[in-house]
């Protein structure tokens, strides 16, 4: 049987979005300072990302992968890992 149930959400419980790995999150440059969508794929798989506008490429480590991660919950976003 497939029929919606209703909830509620309460205060005191928190919901949460699962987001997709295909999701583009911007990656500032830090040389021409420009913004690049890479996807969190990308982002958890790789070491690197390359700009898309002057091709300087950087490198992006788990602590940057850390605080995507925390900022993204703090907001109500959930990423498997």
């Amino acid at each position: 049987m497939t029929q919606a149930i209703r909830i509620t959400a309460d205060n005191d419980n928190e919901l949460s979005t699962i987001l997709s790995e295909r999701v583009l999150i911007p990656v500032t440059c830090d040389h021409c300072e420009k913004d690049t969508d890479v996807s969190l794929e990308t982002l958890k798989s790789t070491s690197t990302v390359m700009c898309e506008h002057c091709y300087h490429v950087r490198a992006f480590g788990q602590v940057e992968m850390d605080v995507v991660r925390n900022l993204l919950m703090r907001s109500g976003y959930r990423v498997n890992t």
